[in-house]
């Protein structure tokens, strides 16, 4: 079974600096102080995981808010941890996420999906209120999760996480360049908002890309001119199950 328990920030600090923990990522264990303690959680064994219903290996306010968002929305109960970097590098960490990277899920059945697409390919198969009805209309819902997938994702995650894809001196030009490709994604998505990401019925896809939204180095630049989506973005942060997973993070909601 998982064990979560308590230890110093201190002590964190110095264990993740010998595991080659970035620096520029410290400083927020430093931010959150004393009433934020980092967990540590001992290696996975997954075969004596004893946790009924869906289980979440997730990190805050990250790529795992779309299974809490999900979830929440269709009324699954789920419980969450937060492996440390440690864990996800572990040999049973691994043997499901082989880069050790989060989402993760477990489900009512025992098995553990990875990648986020796939999880929530999962979800909306048992709560298919999540997509459209119309052949037309889900034709479209897959086109968008697409892109979300495979060009917004990335280019947010070049934003944030550079250091994996190149040198430092690298970084400001892969950040513009991942703003460019993004620009022209937002002018999409403002263009087919009606109110949704697929007509007047919330999906999965909206979700998902709101989700991305949060992680915008610059919300003034993605709004301005953009007024559907300046709309969409207040409407969804309002929506009740974003709102209640958004509470439940470990630290203050943005």
């Amino acid at each position: 079974m998982l064990l979560l328990h308590v230890i110093g920030v201190e002590t964190t600090i110095k264990k993740l600096v010998c595991l080659g923990y970035p620096w520029h990522r410290l400083n927020r264990w430093c931010w959150l102080g004393w009433h934020r303690a980092a967990r540590e959680i001992e290696p996975i064994e997954t075969e004596d995981i004893s946790m009924s219903g869906y289980h979440i290996y997730g990190r805050p306010f990250a790529g795992s808010l779309i299974a809490e968002f999900l979830l929440t929305e269709v009324g699954e109960a789920y419980t969450i941890s937060f492996p440390d970097k440690e864990e996800r590098d572990s040999e049973a960490f691994r043997k499901f996420s082989p880069l050790g990277k989060i989402p993760a899920l477990k489900t009512p059945d025992g098995y553990i999906i990875c990648e986020t697409v796939a999880i929530i390919a999962h979800i909306t198969d048992r709560h298919p209120e999540l997509i459209p009805s119309s052949p037309e209309s889900r034709d479209r819902y897959w086109e968008i999760l697409s892109l979300l997938g495979t060009t917004m994702y990335p280019a947010y995650h070049r934003q944030h996480h550079p250091y994996y894809y190149g040198p430092e001196a690298a970084f400001n030009e892969m950040r513009r360049l991942a703003q460019v490709d993004q620009s022209a994604l937002f002018n999409h998505v403002d263009a087919m908002l009606t109110p949704y990401l697929c007509g007047d019925i919330l999906t999965a896809a909206d979700f998902y890309f709101y989700m991305m939204s949060r992680w915008d180095m610059n919300k003034k630049i993605m709004l301005d001119g953009r007024p559907k989506l300046k709309t969409f973005i207040n409407k969804m942060r309002t929506h009740p199950s974003i709102d209640k997973v958004l509470a439940s993070q470990p630290r203050k909601p943005r």
